[in-house]
């Protein structure tokens, strides 16, 4: 019986077979220290210059990227502050995704805090919240003894936990102490905005007004209906600069894929896209099929990439030929529906758009609708985004028209022996 120990062996060696120490891809982006970010981040070039033109002035600005889920907006975004790290060290530039349940001024006093351990001050604003600091605080007393006051002792416990009552107020003073030793300012970037709840996000921005007005530099991310929509970003100009990132071209896909590879390449890299051996261990008819595959979003591209190379690796191959990749493409199907864990309705959903192609908000009928349980298309579009969002169906960018189609992976079957 093969024992762990060799299972995992073979597992490696199999990837080595391949050409590659491991996996290059990611569903999540690295982070802002990390040189594979640098290697592998590809494209976007008018979009990063649009920013970095910003900070050529000292007066703070407001920036908002924004794009579909999946498009790439967290990778971005690291790769704006990793570059502002070594082009501006005398700008402190920190990033937070934003949780569930706490609202922007509290998220940005989070990311500051954290960004500077050896303010003591800024330390206790996150011991008293309950997150971890490097080192432990402590709340000192002094108890006086005998019945002239003559003697005492110290005595230490932990702070208290509690939720920051001002923590707009207590924002400002941790900024006040950061400008100090940073006199190019302070870049916040919170990402995430767009998981959370539309509505939800509109209440968030209209209470965060003053704070994203005020002496720091901020980056956020969201969601194109959730934001850009909505009367305080589009009218009332909160934001001094709105970046839409959307699917990337083909050129640029297949270039990625380049970049991926040789991050993890065993032996020579091979960066010139005319040369065969730079898409290694796919081969070029393969790696054009897969970056097709991936629709110019990063998120699929990085799924259906980790999919492929295990398939491979299963089998044993050396290469990635067109075969070997159709068999990786069919088990990919299975694999996102299983990540997704779709509701029954979100499933009946899913289907029809299968079986028609595309649904949209001028092709999908009554009948339809009724059948699926719904009165009108504004209640089936949150169930088409979900799906979207499990890499299971994508909006196409028609201006005139709302249109989902389902994502062209071939139907699973037993992948060849």
């Amino acid at each position: 019986m093969t024992s762990a120990d060799e299972l995992f062996q073979q597992a490696a060696n199999n990837y080595q077979r391949l050409g590659i120490e491991h996996s290059p891809f990611t569903e999540s982006p690295t982070g802002l220290q990390s040189q594979t970010l640098q290697q592998v981040f590809t494209g976007r070039t008018n979009e990063l210059k649009q920013v970095f033109n910003q900070f050529q002035s000292r007066e703070r600005r407001r920036i908002l990227v924004f794009g579909r889920i999946g498009i790439g907006k967290s990778a971005f975004l690291l790769e704006v502050l990793g570059t502002l790290q070594r082009q501006l060290p005398e700008m402190l530039s920190t990033y937070i995704s934003l949780p569930a349940d706490l609202d922007l001024a509290t998220t940005a006093l989070i990311a500051l805090a954290r960004a500077m351990p050896d303010d003591d001050w800024a330390q206790q604003q996150l011991y008293q919240m309950g997150i971890p600091t490097a080192k432990t605080l402590k709340e000192r007393s002094a108890e006086v003894s005998g019945s002239l006051g003559i003697g005492g002792k110290l005595s230490e416990k932990d702070l208290p936990i509690i939720k920051p009552q001002y923590p707009t107020v207590s924002l400002e003073t941790l900024l006040e102490r950061a400008q100090q030793h940073y006199p190019r300012g302070v870049l916040i970037a919170i990402d995430d905005l767009d998981k959370q709840n539309p509505r939800r996000v509109r209440d968030l921005m209209h209470d965060a007004q003053g704070m994203l007005k005020g002496p720091a530099w901020f980056m956020l991310t969201g969601h194109p209906y959730g934001m850009t929509g909505d009367l305080l970003t589009s009218e009332r100009g909160l934001f001094d600069l709105q970046i839409e990132l959307q699917e990337l071209d083909h050129p640029t896909t297949y270039q990625m894929l380049i970049n991926y590879l040789n991050s993890v390449r065993i032996g020579t890299k091979y960066d010139d896209v005319a040369d065969p051996r730079s898409v290694l261990p796919f081969s070029p008819e393969a790696a054009q099929k897969f970056c097709q595959a991936s629709l110019g979003k990063p998120r699929l591209f990085n799924r259906l990439g980790n999919i492929v190379l295990s398939t491979a690796a299963n089998l044993e191959a050396q290469q990635i030929d067109l075969d070997i990749l159709d068999a990786g493409l069919k088990e990919a199907r299975p694999a996102l529906l299983q990540q997704a864990a779709l509701s029954a309705q979100e499933e009946r959903v899913r289907m029809l758009l299968e079986q028609r192609g595309s649904l949209g908000d001028d092709t999908i009928s009554l009948e339809d609708l009724q059948q699926l349980g719904f009165r009108s298309y504004s209640e089936i579009f949150p169930i088409l985004e979900r799906l979207e969002a499990a890499d299971l169906a994508h909006q196409l960018p028609q201006a005139d028209a709302t249109v989902f189609e389902s994502i062209p992976l071939p139907p699973a079957e037993d992948p060849p022996q």
